[in-house]
């Protein structure tokens, strides 16, 4: 049932934002279809993660001789992290990003479109992991204040797709280098917000019959990590996107067509 609660919340509120990041892009607006279908596979990010996990954590045990989760609880929280959160699910992300991309190459015209998808692709990324992971009212209470943390890791990594795609009709900068920060920024951002959100520490009582004194002090210390990165993002989330309504006109104004092509389009029309 909370599972439930839990997709019909993320629903709600992340398909509000949503419309509003579409409405800020102005006049010209993506289509329907444009909008739909990255949210639509974004759901299927989800089992392609864990493909992805199945085979990094394979690699990783082979390579170091223990799993992601072995070893001092903090060590333990950052492997975690990156090598079975954020890695593999920043990648199916990205995956599916590129492939709606290329369904439609034709039809993007600019940055601001191309973090529209690839946040479309967080929002439907949420809903699936939020139906999984809000298994209680704690989960539930836990997760709902930052809802939002992939729709933003999707905008930061549609940017950078955009801004290579810019670079490469412009010739302007780096476009390697743009790509490969549209991977490696949201994979950072990730393994930072699960380091602190989700660590080890918190759960040194679990499975043990007596708690100690240091048991009972490094679950105090977990769950401050937990309010050092939850409080923040929840707040920050509030100002990324203010800003970035501000700024959604610049993003737009960064296109991929020629003058002669819009006058061409509009003439047509």
């Amino acid at each position: 049932m909370v599972s439930i609660i839990s997709f019909i919340l993320g629903l709600i509120i992340l398909g509000i934002l949503y419309k509003n990041l579409i409405a800020w892009e102005g006049d010209y607006r993506i289509s329907r279809g444009q909008a739909l279908l990255p949210v639509l596979l974004g759901l299927l990010s989800v089992p392609l993660s864990f493909i992805f996990f199945l085979i990094i954590g394979l690699v990783f045990r082979a390579v170091t001789g223990f799993v992601p989760t072995d070893g001092p609880a903090l060590l333990a929280s950052f492997n975690h992290a990156l090598f079975s959160a954020a890695l593999n699910e920043e990648l199916a992300k990205l995956i599916i990003t590129l492939i709606v991309l290329g369904i439609y190459r034709k039809k993007w015209r600019n940055v601001y479109e191309y973090m529209l998808i690839a946040g479309a692709v967080g929002f439907g990324f949420t809903l699936i992991e939020d139906f999984v992971y809000s298994s209680g009212l704690a989960g539930l209470f836990m997760r709902l204040p930052n809802i939002t943390v992939h729709m933003m890791l999707g905008l930061a990594m549609g940017r950078h797709l955009g801004l290579a795609r810019y670079n490469k009709v412009t010739g302007r900068e780096s476009v390697v280098k743009e790509y490969l920060l549209a991977y490696f920024v949201p994979v950072f951002c990730h393994t930072v917000f699960d380091f602190f959100a989700a660590n080890m520490l918190i759960h040194a009582g679990d499975n043990v019959e007596t708690i100690t004194e240091e048991i009972q002090r490094t679950t105090y210390i977990g769950a401050g990590m937990v309010l050092i990165i939850v409080v923040p993002i929840f707040f920050f989330q509030f100002y990324i996107f203010r800003r970035l309504k501000r700024n959604a006109a610049n993003l737009v104004a960064l296109s991929f067509i020629s003058e002669n092509s819009t006058e061409q389009e509009n003439t047509n029309a």
